[in-house]
């Protein structure tokens, strides 16, 4: 598969290379995402937080634990 088919969307899902070779994402960079703009810039207040590595989506009492877990993980 070439690089083209890829930017056409004719390739592989998009996940990233550790996720295609079934390796557990560490969810590093979570990104805060918010319902209105007004709220942007408050975590306190985001609907959801979206993995940068592997596009998973968690609600926002997940997202403290997730981060804290990653923390631990990529110090080991």
């Amino acid at each position: 598969m070439g690089l083209l088919d890829r930017f056409r969307g004719r390739g592989d899902s998009g996940k990233s290379g550790a996720a295609k070779a079934g390796h557990e994402c560490v969810h590093g960079v979570l990104v805060a995402h918010w319902a209105d703009a007004a709220d942007m810039g408050d975590e306190s207040k985001a609907t959801e937080f979206i993995c940068q590595s592997c596009d998973t989506h968690f609600p926002p009492d997940q997202a403290g634990w997730i981060r804290k877990r990653a923390t631990e993980n990529l110090r080991r």
